[in-house]
């Protein structure tokens, strides 16, 4: 049976408005604790790119009822069964505000045990997928492009992350931004085929390895 509790995590009286973080799991049992990772997550996003996303549902896949298992959701023009999405960002619709939707056994399903005791390694692969679906909920209602909307989300996740990472882990992107100025265009050329090899085996969309190497300096050398 599924229960659906509101986190500690919250919004209290007084702070910044925030989406609440809400944990609905049915036999399972997260691998650490997401609900923190989400919410320094969620810290770091500009307010303005948050306003009327109303909460971050963190779920696994037993805690959906059949129905919405065999529905479909579309995804660059195909529609994608919900059994098999990572994450769900549900617009706003009538009266009911916009908010996300995260599938964690998903996410970690194919993890070594090692990946989960590690805060840089879980909170990346994680955050590939928050967001991303936070890049949907500003493209929706922040600032809205005429092109594929997917597309939109992969670059806007690969901005937050780059970011988040960045301020959250200053030791780690500290070293390696000392390797990358002792490299210099070895780096650039090393990361840039990585992410080749990543686009060609569908890894990572088109414009995730565009704009991934724009945030490196590595577009001069695809």
């Amino acid at each position: 049976m599924s229960s659906i509790s509101e986190s500690t995590a919250d919004v209290e009286a007084g702070a910044r408005p925030q989406p609440a973080i809400r944990e609905s799991f049915s036999g399972y049992k997260p691998p650490f604790n997401v609900v923190r990772a989400v919410q320094r997550m969620l810290d770091f996003v500009p307010p303005r790119y948050l306003n009327g996303l109303s909460a971050v549902v963190l779920t696994n896949s037993d805690a959906l009822p059949q129905r919405r298992l065999r529905r479909k959701t579309k995804s660059r023009g195909r529609k994608v069964a919900t059994s098999r999405a990572l994450g769900i960002y549900h617009p706003a619709r009538y009266r009911q505000p916009a908010w996300i939707e995260i599938f964690v056994d998903r996410i970690f399903r194919d993890e070594k045990w090692f990946w989960h005791r590690v805060r840089f390694m879980r909170e990346s692969t994680l955050g590939d997928v928050l967001f991303h679906e936070i890049g949907h909920h500003i493209h929706y209602t922040v600032r809205p492009e005429h092109r594929e909307k997917e597309d939109v989300a992969d670059v806007w996740q690969v901005r937050l992350a780059h970011s988040y990472f960045q301020k959250s882990f200053p030791l780690i992107c500290g070293s390696v931004h000392v390797f990358e100025r002792l490299a210099g265009p070895w780096f650039h050329r090393l990361y840039a085929r990585k992410m080749k090899e990543a686009l060609r085996k569908g890894q990572v969309s088109r414009a995730e390895y565009e704009e991934s190497l724009r945030t490196t300096g590595s577009a001069s050398v695809r």
